[in-house]
């Protein structure tokens, strides 16, 4: 049976129990999760502002331009709609037709899904695939445009890293600890896509017994196997979705350069998209929850490497991790609310 029929099928089957793939998250382990990542960033910030004057650094909070923060926070409002447009982009190719404004509080509750319950994207992904179906969407064609938008966040991950490493190569600071730490982000990146491509072009074939009789994996074998894999090999989508996924990472890099013109500082946007991109890497590698902490202190470095002050840069990036990551959970509370008892009710 082809693709498509398999999708004509599972419109007509009841949807796929998607949140059982979670399993039960522990509180304790959430609260310890958190709980880390914040100690470890007051503990970075206190380091810093030892050595720095506290008095400089918030007079720069107190002088930040609200014109240049309301242009970076529409930078970063458009990272949601690009994130929508991924989804679109797969479900117009299936022949659902969506607009991208009708899914931008999706892309807001994964983000929160995906930071408030931190289990490595798959909270936030679940609830996607809940509101997708929610929305009429086939559950074989909403966990594609999830896989497809999985695949291509990995490969426009692994090309920004990429180019964000020959700039840094390129202005001399390239030391042996970036560059082997360039090595070890390429092989992680290259695993995590390569497995999941495997696994999904198998339709989970590969997954040995001793895992498919684990209830979570078998659920999730079930939902591999209802992938439309004409849509998944389909180069122009790849193109696209990769396009989109490599704007959202530039548009987050045009996000902190803007919070640093708003504070004064003038620095190239290649020097802002190299300390962002660098960041973001850390924070993947480290083994802190949320990124908390790690992100802060290499964006802090990165930046003063290039000649930023140290008060200076850590304003910015303290304004920039508000934007994108504190910001997001006040509209993120109610929409999953919204989201859920919708689903409730439907």
């Amino acid at each position: 049976m082809d693709d498509r029929a398999d999708s004509a099928r599972s419109a007509q089957q009841p949807p796929y129990h998607v949140e059982s793939l979670s399993g039960e998250t522990s509180t304790i382990s959430l609260i310890l999760g958190w709980g880390v990542g914040l100690i470890v960033l007051g503990g970075l910030i206190r380091f810093i502002l030892h050595y720095g004057d506290i008095t400089i650094f918030i007079a720069t909070l107190e002088a930040a331009d609200p014109l240049w923060l309301a242009i970076a926070l529409v930078s970063q409002a458009a990272t949601y709609a690009c994130a929508a447009a991924i989804w679109a982009t797969v479900m117009a190719k299936a022949g659902f037709h969506r607009r991208v404004l009708d899914l931008l509080g999706l892309a807001v509750v994964e983000l929160f899904a995906n930071q408030a319950i931190p289990t490595g994207g798959l909270s936030g992904s679940i609830m996607v695939v809940r509101g997708l179906l929610h929305r009429s969407i086939p559950s074989a064609v909403a966990v594609t445009a999830l896989l497809i938008a999985a695949l291509s966040y990995y490969a426009a991950y692994l090309l920004m890293a990429i180019v964000a490493f020959i700039l840094l190569w390129h202005s001399g600071d390239l030391s042996d600890a970036w560059l082997s730490m360039s090595i070890a982000f390429a092989g992680v990146i290259i695993l995590i896509a390569g497995v999941l491509l495997l696994i999904t072009r198998s339709r989970g074939r590969f997954i040995p017994q001793s895992i498919l009789d684990w209830r979570p994996a078998k659920r999730l074998a079930d939902v591999l196997r209802s992938v439309r894999r004409d849509i998944v090999g389909d180069s122009v989508i790849l193109a696209q979705t990769i396009a989109l996924q490599a704007s959202i990472f530039l548009l987050d890099a045009v996000t902190l350069w803007l919070t640093l013109w708003s504070i004064g500082t003038d620095i190239a946007p290649t020097k802002a998209f190299v300390s962002f991109i660098l960041a973001s890497v850390v924070a993947t590698l480290a083994p802190l929850p949320l990124g908390l902490g790690s992100f802060e202190g290499t964006c802090v470095g990165v930046l003063h490497l290039f000649g930023v002050q140290a008060e200076a840069a850590l304003a910015a990036t303290l304004i920039f991790r508000g934007f994108t990551f504190w910001l997001p959970m006040l509209p993120g509370l109610w929409l999953i609310r919204r989201e859920t008892r919708a689903v409730q009710q439907g």
